[in-house]
């Protein structure tokens, strides 16, 4: 008996702006609560659960992002497991930032954990 497979096909994100920096992934835990998608930047908690970088408000400052989600993961109901990039290149214009937020915000301190940001423009 043959197993028959029909492929839709594979679609580019943009998500990668380059080969020049090596791409380093690792499996976190993503809080309760979050609805995570490919190419959010990404915090960690003070429990050590990653959860979607927030944004300034008034005088709290902005998270610091560390991540970026290398999958989407809906951790509405309970913790899920989800994989991150921890160093790369990539493209600003495909990553996501908080409501209230920007990715160029972040750039500084994502670079001093290895992410880097260019444009495809």
């Amino acid at each position: 008996m043959a197993n028959l497979e029909t492929a839709t096909g594979v679609a580019y994100d943009g998500l990668f702006a380059g080969p020049e920096k090596e791409v380093f992934t690792k499996n976190v835990t993503i809080k309760s609560g979050e609805n995570i998608v490919r190419g959010a930047l990404l915090s960690v908690d003070a429990n050590g659960k990653v959860i979607a970088t927030p944004a300034a408000s008034g005088d709290d400052p902005a998270g610091v992002a560390v991540y970026v989600a290398a999958e989407d993961v809906n951790a509405s109901a309970a913790d899920k497991v989800g994989t991150v990039f921890t160093s790369g290149y990539f493209n600003r214009e495909a990553l996501t930032a908080s409501t209230g937020d920007t990715v160029n915000g972040h750039e500084e301190e994502l670079r001093s954990v290895g992410i880097y940001l260019s444009s495809e423009k």
